[in-house]
Protein backbone atom coordinates (compact mmCIF):
# COMPACT_ATOMS: atom_id res chain seq x y z
CA UNK A 1 0.00 0.00 0.00
CA UNK A 2 1.25 3.48 -0.83
CA UNK A 3 1.43 5.78 2.21
CA UNK A 4 3.41 8.84 3.23
CA UNK A 5 6.52 6.73 3.88
CA UNK A 6 6.50 4.65 0.69
CA UNK A 7 5.66 7.74 -1.38
CA UNK A 8 8.64 9.58 0.13
CA UNK A 9 10.84 6.62 -0.76
CA UNK A 10 9.44 6.49 -4.30
CA UNK A 11 10.15 10.18 -4.85
CA UNK A 12 13.69 9.86 -3.44
CA UNK A 13 14.40 6.84 -5.65
CA UNK A 14 13.06 8.67 -8.71
CA UNK A 15 15.29 11.67 -7.99
CA UNK A 16 18.29 9.40 -7.44
CA UNK A 17 17.74 7.98 -10.93
CA UNK A 18 17.64 11.49 -12.36
CA UNK A 19 20.76 12.66 -10.50
CA UNK A 20 22.65 9.54 -11.58
CA UNK A 21 21.22 8.66 -15.02
CA UNK A 22 24.03 6.16 -15.71
CA UNK A 23 23.89 4.50 -12.28
CA UNK A 24 25.78 5.20 -9.08
CA UNK A 25 29.09 4.25 -10.69
CA UNK A 26 28.73 7.09 -13.20
CA UNK A 27 28.87 10.85 -12.76
CA UNK A 28 25.99 12.91 -11.39
CA UNK A 29 24.17 15.39 -13.61
CA UNK A 30 25.93 18.26 -11.82
CA UNK A 31 29.35 16.61 -11.99
CA UNK A 32 29.60 16.62 -8.17
CA UNK A 33 29.21 13.74 -5.75
CA UNK A 34 25.60 13.79 -4.48
CA UNK A 35 23.76 11.79 -1.80
CA UNK A 36 19.95 11.43 -2.03
CA UNK A 37 17.77 10.23 0.85
CA UNK A 38 14.58 10.71 2.87
CA UNK A 39 14.74 12.87 5.96
CA UNK A 40 16.45 16.07 7.02
CA UNK A 41 20.14 17.03 6.92
CA UNK A 42 22.12 15.64 9.89
CA UNK A 43 24.96 17.37 11.77
CA UNK A 44 27.41 14.74 10.52
CA UNK A 45 26.46 15.64 6.94
CA UNK A 46 28.12 19.02 7.37
CA UNK A 47 31.62 18.12 8.54
CA UNK A 48 31.89 14.32 8.25
CA UNK A 49 33.87 12.32 5.70
CA UNK A 50 30.99 12.78 3.25
CA UNK A 51 30.11 16.25 4.49
CA UNK A 52 29.28 19.48 2.68
CA UNK A 53 32.70 20.83 3.65
CA UNK A 54 34.29 17.99 1.64
CA UNK A 55 32.48 19.01 -1.58
CA UNK A 56 29.61 16.50 -1.30
CA UNK A 57 26.06 17.72 -2.12
CA UNK A 58 22.84 16.38 -0.61
CA UNK A 59 19.24 15.97 -1.79
CA UNK A 60 16.70 15.37 0.98
CA UNK A 61 12.99 14.52 0.63
CA UNK A 62 10.45 15.54 3.28
CA UNK A 63 6.62 15.58 3.18
CA UNK A 64 4.86 18.71 4.45
CA UNK A 65 2.12 17.27 6.65
CA UNK A 66 0.04 20.44 6.83
CA UNK A 67 -0.46 20.31 3.05
CA UNK A 68 -2.58 17.12 3.09
CA UNK A 69 -5.63 17.32 0.83
CA UNK A 70 -8.29 14.67 0.19
CA UNK A 71 -9.09 14.16 -3.51
CA UNK A 72 -12.63 13.23 -4.55
CA UNK A 73 -12.94 9.77 -6.09
CA UNK A 74 -15.67 7.42 -7.24
CA UNK A 75 -18.40 6.41 -4.79
CA UNK A 76 -17.69 2.70 -5.08
CA UNK A 77 -14.43 0.85 -4.46
CA UNK A 78 -14.40 -2.06 -6.94
CA UNK A 79 -11.89 -4.88 -6.55
CA UNK A 80 -9.74 -5.54 -9.61
CA UNK A 81 -7.66 -8.65 -10.21
CA UNK A 82 -4.11 -7.61 -11.02
CA UNK A 83 -2.42 -11.03 -11.20
CA UNK A 84 -3.15 -14.76 -10.89
CA UNK A 85 -0.66 -17.40 -9.79
CA UNK A 86 -1.30 -20.90 -11.12
CA UNK A 87 -1.84 -24.10 -9.17
CA UNK A 88 1.22 -26.34 -8.80
CA UNK A 89 -0.64 -29.35 -7.35
CA UNK A 90 -1.81 -32.20 -9.60
CA UNK A 91 -5.02 -34.19 -8.98
CA UNK A 92 -5.65 -37.57 -10.63
CA UNK A 93 -8.91 -39.59 -10.46
CA UNK A 94 -9.24 -43.35 -10.73
CA UNK A 95 -12.74 -44.69 -10.11
CA UNK A 96 -13.58 -43.73 -6.50
CA UNK A 97 -10.12 -42.50 -5.52
CA UNK A 98 -8.45 -39.11 -5.84
CA UNK A 99 -4.65 -38.93 -5.80
CA UNK A 100 -2.68 -35.78 -4.98
CA UNK A 101 0.85 -35.17 -6.27
CA UNK A 102 3.32 -32.29 -6.31
CA UNK A 103 6.18 -32.16 -8.85
CA UNK A 104 9.71 -32.24 -7.46
CA UNK A 105 11.33 -28.89 -6.61
CA UNK A 106 8.00 -27.07 -6.89
CA UNK A 107 6.45 -25.01 -4.08
CA UNK A 108 2.85 -26.08 -3.40
CA UNK A 109 0.39 -23.33 -4.30
CA UNK A 110 -3.13 -22.75 -5.58
CA UNK A 111 -6.54 -24.15 -4.73
CA UNK A 112 -7.65 -27.76 -5.26
CA UNK A 113 -11.07 -29.34 -5.11
CA UNK A 114 -13.30 -32.27 -6.00
CA UNK A 115 -16.99 -32.74 -6.72
CA UNK A 116 -18.36 -36.12 -5.70
CA UNK A 117 -21.37 -37.80 -7.31
CA UNK A 118 -22.61 -40.51 -4.94
CA UNK A 119 -24.36 -43.80 -5.57
CA UNK A 120 -28.05 -44.11 -4.74
CA UNK A 121 -28.72 -44.58 -1.04
CA UNK A 122 -25.71 -42.59 0.14
CA UNK A 123 -26.19 -40.45 3.26
CA UNK A 124 -24.13 -37.63 1.74
CA UNK A 125 -25.86 -35.23 -0.66
CA UNK A 126 -25.10 -35.77 -4.32
CA UNK A 127 -22.70 -33.31 -6.04
CA UNK A 128 -21.01 -32.45 -2.74
CA UNK A 129 -18.06 -30.21 -3.57
CA UNK A 130 -14.98 -29.62 -1.44
CA UNK A 131 -11.99 -27.33 -1.88
CA UNK A 132 -8.76 -26.49 -0.11
CA UNK A 133 -6.38 -23.52 -0.37
CA UNK A 134 -2.86 -24.93 -0.54
CA UNK A 135 -0.03 -23.41 1.50
CA UNK A 136 3.71 -23.54 0.89
CA UNK A 137 4.11 -25.91 3.88
CA UNK A 138 1.66 -28.49 2.51
CA UNK A 139 2.55 -31.91 1.18
CA UNK A 140 0.51 -34.27 -0.96
CA UNK A 141 -0.45 -36.15 2.22
CA UNK A 142 -1.69 -33.09 4.11
CA UNK A 143 -3.68 -31.91 1.09
CA UNK A 144 -5.36 -35.30 0.73
CA UNK A 145 -6.20 -35.31 4.43
CA UNK A 146 -7.68 -31.80 4.24
CA UNK A 147 -9.97 -32.82 1.37
CA UNK A 148 -11.02 -36.11 2.96
CA UNK A 149 -11.94 -34.48 6.26
CA UNK A 150 -14.64 -32.43 4.54
CA UNK A 151 -16.65 -35.46 3.42
CA UNK A 152 -18.07 -37.80 6.04
CA UNK A 153 -17.88 -40.90 3.83
CA UNK A 154 -14.32 -40.27 2.64
CA UNK A 155 -11.00 -41.19 4.25
CA UNK A 156 -7.35 -40.53 3.38
CA UNK A 157 -4.68 -43.12 2.69
CA UNK A 158 -1.37 -41.37 2.23
CA UNK A 159 -1.72 -38.97 -0.69
CA UNK A 160 -4.99 -40.59 -1.80
CA UNK A 161 -8.59 -39.78 -0.91
CA UNK A 162 -10.92 -42.78 -1.03
CA UNK A 163 -14.70 -42.34 -1.28
CA UNK A 164 -16.24 -45.86 -1.22
CA UNK A 165 -19.76 -44.76 -2.24
CA UNK A 166 -18.63 -42.41 -5.00
CA UNK A 167 -20.13 -42.93 -8.42
CA UNK A 168 -17.85 -40.33 -9.96
CA UNK A 169 -15.20 -37.86 -8.72
CA UNK A 170 -14.53 -34.68 -10.69
CA UNK A 171 -11.24 -32.98 -9.80
CA UNK A 172 -10.44 -29.34 -10.42
CA UNK A 173 -7.55 -27.02 -9.62
CA UNK A 174 -7.30 -23.25 -9.78
CA UNK A 175 -4.94 -20.41 -9.14
CA UNK A 176 -5.07 -17.69 -6.52
CA UNK A 177 -5.33 -14.11 -7.74
CA UNK A 178 -4.30 -10.85 -6.16
CA UNK A 179 -7.00 -8.19 -6.04
CA UNK A 180 -6.59 -4.50 -5.30
CA UNK A 181 -8.93 -1.57 -4.82
CA UNK A 182 -8.42 2.16 -4.24
CA UNK A 183 -10.05 3.29 -0.99
CA UNK A 184 -8.69 6.83 -0.77
CA UNK A 185 -6.91 9.36 -2.99
CA UNK A 186 -4.88 12.22 -1.50
CA UNK A 187 -2.43 14.97 -2.38
CA UNK A 188 0.59 16.01 -0.29
CA UNK A 189 3.24 18.67 -0.88
CA UNK A 190 6.84 17.39 -0.72
CA UNK A 191 9.87 19.56 -0.11
CA UNK A 192 12.99 18.40 -1.96
CA UNK A 193 15.96 20.31 -0.52
CA UNK A 194 19.30 20.60 -2.31
CA UNK A 195 22.28 21.25 -0.02
CA UNK A 196 25.77 22.31 -1.06
CA UNK A 197 28.86 23.87 0.44
CA UNK A 198 28.95 26.53 -2.30
CA UNK A 199 26.41 28.55 -4.19
CA UNK A 200 27.88 27.35 -7.47
CA UNK A 201 27.32 23.72 -6.47
CA UNK A 202 23.79 24.49 -5.32
CA UNK A 203 22.89 26.29 -8.54
CA UNK A 204 24.45 23.61 -10.76
CA UNK A 205 22.57 20.78 -9.02
CA UNK A 206 19.32 22.75 -8.85
CA UNK A 207 19.32 23.71 -12.52
CA UNK A 208 20.19 20.20 -13.69
CA UNK A 209 17.66 18.44 -11.42
CA UNK A 210 14.80 20.80 -12.33
CA UNK A 211 15.43 20.22 -16.03
CA UNK A 212 15.67 16.42 -15.63
CA UNK A 213 12.50 16.22 -13.52
CA UNK A 214 10.44 18.53 -15.74
CA UNK A 215 9.37 15.60 -17.94
CA UNK A 216 8.37 13.37 -15.01
CA UNK A 217 4.60 13.20 -14.47
CA UNK A 218 4.23 9.83 -12.80
CA UNK A 219 6.57 7.94 -10.46
CA UNK A 220 6.39 4.21 -9.59
CA UNK A 221 5.60 3.24 -6.01
CA UNK A 222 7.00 0.24 -4.15
CA UNK A 223 3.59 -1.53 -4.23
CA UNK A 224 3.30 -1.46 -8.02
CA UNK A 225 1.02 1.61 -8.24
CA UNK A 226 1.94 5.05 -9.58
CA UNK A 227 1.79 8.56 -8.12
CA UNK A 228 1.27 11.75 -10.06
CA UNK A 229 3.74 14.59 -9.41
CA UNK A 230 3.35 18.28 -10.29
CA UNK A 231 6.07 20.91 -9.85
CA UNK A 232 4.91 23.57 -7.37
CA UNK A 233 7.77 26.08 -7.25
CA UNK A 234 11.31 26.66 -6.00
CA UNK A 235 13.17 29.02 -3.68
CA UNK A 236 16.73 29.59 -2.50
CA UNK A 237 17.35 29.59 1.25
CA UNK A 238 20.62 31.28 2.18
CA UNK A 239 20.12 31.79 5.92
CA UNK A 240 23.13 29.56 6.66
CA UNK A 241 25.63 31.23 4.36
CA UNK A 242 27.88 32.06 7.30
CA UNK A 243 28.23 28.29 7.84
CA UNK A 244 28.93 27.72 4.12
CA UNK A 245 25.59 25.93 3.64
CA UNK A 246 23.59 26.82 0.54
CA UNK A 247 20.13 25.39 0.00
CA UNK A 248 17.42 25.32 -2.64
CA UNK A 249 13.92 23.95 -2.01
CA UNK A 250 12.02 22.36 -4.88
CA UNK A 251 8.33 21.69 -4.20
CA UNK A 252 6.26 18.92 -5.76
CA UNK A 253 2.59 18.08 -5.27
CA UNK A 254 2.26 14.30 -5.19
CA UNK A 255 -1.12 12.59 -5.66
CA UNK A 256 -1.22 8.97 -4.55
CA UNK A 257 -3.77 6.30 -3.68
CA UNK A 258 -4.37 4.26 -0.56
CA UNK A 259 -4.84 0.70 -1.81
CA UNK A 260 -6.17 -2.45 -0.15
CA UNK A 261 -4.95 -5.87 -1.32
CA UNK A 262 -6.45 -9.33 -0.82
CA UNK A 263 -6.01 -12.87 -2.12
CA UNK A 264 -8.82 -14.16 -4.36
CA UNK A 265 -8.90 -17.89 -5.20
CA UNK A 266 -10.45 -18.84 -8.50
CA UNK A 267 -13.93 -20.39 -8.28
CA UNK A 268 -14.01 -24.13 -8.82
CA UNK A 269 -17.71 -24.86 -8.32
CA UNK A 270 -21.02 -23.05 -8.68
CA UNK A 271 -22.70 -23.05 -5.28
CA UNK A 272 -25.68 -20.93 -4.31
CA UNK A 273 -28.56 -20.59 -1.86
CA UNK A 274 -32.12 -19.31 -2.14
CA UNK A 275 -34.23 -18.12 0.77
CA UNK A 276 -37.31 -20.35 0.98
CA UNK A 277 -40.16 -20.78 3.46
CA UNK A 278 -40.28 -24.15 5.20
CA UNK A 279 -42.25 -25.59 8.12
CA UNK A 280 -39.53 -24.21 10.38
CA UNK A 281 -39.68 -20.71 8.92
CA UNK A 282 -37.32 -18.89 6.61
CA UNK A 283 -34.51 -21.20 5.49
CA UNK A 284 -31.76 -21.52 2.90
CA UNK A 285 -32.30 -23.77 -0.12
CA UNK A 286 -29.02 -24.64 -1.82
CA UNK A 287 -28.69 -25.21 -5.56
CA UNK A 288 -25.93 -26.15 -7.96
CA UNK A 289 -23.05 -27.88 -6.23
CA UNK A 290 -23.57 -28.77 -2.58
CA UNK A 291 -21.42 -27.76 0.37
CA UNK A 292 -19.90 -30.65 2.33
CA UNK A 293 -21.99 -31.88 5.29
CA UNK A 294 -19.12 -31.24 7.68
CA UNK A 295 -19.93 -27.99 9.45
CA UNK A 296 -23.47 -27.51 8.11
CA UNK A 297 -26.26 -26.62 10.50
CA UNK A 298 -28.18 -29.60 11.87
CA UNK A 299 -30.81 -30.17 14.53
CA UNK A 300 -30.13 -31.53 18.02
CA UNK A 301 -29.98 -35.06 16.62
CA UNK A 302 -27.32 -34.11 14.03
CA UNK A 303 -29.88 -34.56 11.23
CA UNK A 304 -29.01 -32.86 7.94
CA UNK A 305 -32.23 -31.81 6.20
CA UNK A 306 -32.61 -32.46 2.49
CA UNK A 307 -35.43 -31.65 0.10
CA UNK A 308 -36.83 -34.02 -2.52
CA UNK A 309 -34.03 -33.11 -4.91
CA UNK A 310 -31.35 -33.90 -2.35
CA UNK A 311 -30.38 -30.28 -1.66
CA UNK A 312 -29.47 -29.15 1.82
CA UNK A 313 -32.16 -27.22 3.66
CA UNK A 314 -30.74 -25.34 6.62
CA UNK A 315 -33.07 -24.48 9.47
CA UNK A 316 -31.42 -21.14 10.18
CA UNK A 317 -30.52 -18.24 7.92
CA UNK A 318 -26.88 -18.05 6.99
CA UNK A 319 -26.46 -15.02 4.72
CA UNK A 320 -22.89 -14.39 5.89
CA UNK A 321 -20.08 -16.90 5.90
CA UNK A 322 -19.73 -18.43 9.36
CA UNK A 323 -22.77 -16.66 10.83
CA UNK A 324 -26.24 -18.08 11.45
CA UNK A 325 -28.98 -15.52 11.98
CA UNK A 326 -32.64 -15.56 12.92
CA UNK A 327 -35.42 -13.67 11.14
CA UNK A 328 -34.65 -10.54 13.17
CA UNK A 329 -31.01 -10.55 12.11
CA UNK A 330 -29.63 -11.78 15.45
CA UNK A 331 -26.62 -14.08 15.38
CA UNK A 332 -27.56 -17.47 16.83
CA UNK A 333 -25.19 -19.19 19.23
CA UNK A 334 -25.59 -21.94 21.77
CA UNK A 335 -24.19 -21.91 25.32
CA UNK A 336 -20.81 -23.08 24.05
CA UNK A 337 -20.54 -20.26 21.51
CA UNK A 338 -21.26 -22.57 18.57
CA UNK A 339 -23.78 -21.71 15.90
CA UNK A 340 -27.21 -23.02 16.84
CA UNK A 341 -29.59 -24.81 14.50
CA UNK A 342 -32.97 -23.25 15.08
CA UNK A 343 -34.07 -19.60 14.93
CA UNK A 344 -34.94 -18.25 18.34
Amino acid sequence: MADIGTTSTALAMTLAGLVYPNGLTGSSISGRRTIIRRGWLLPSDQTGACGLSKGVDYVTVMPMGSSYKRIDSALDYPWRTVSISGCTVILAVDDNTLTVSIPDDVTPAGIVGAQILFQDGSDTPNATSVSYAVTADDTAVTIAMALAQQVEEAYPRGATVIVPNARQIIARTGGIGTQKRVTRRQETLFRVSLWSGSWKGRDALGSALEAAASAEWFIPNTDGTFSQIKFAGAQDVDTQQTSSIYRRDLLWKVTYDTVQTQAAPQMLWGIGNNNVVTHAGLALHSFGSVLPTTGVLTDNFETVYLDAAGNLVLLAQQPYSGLAMDAAGNVIEDAGGNLAAFPQ
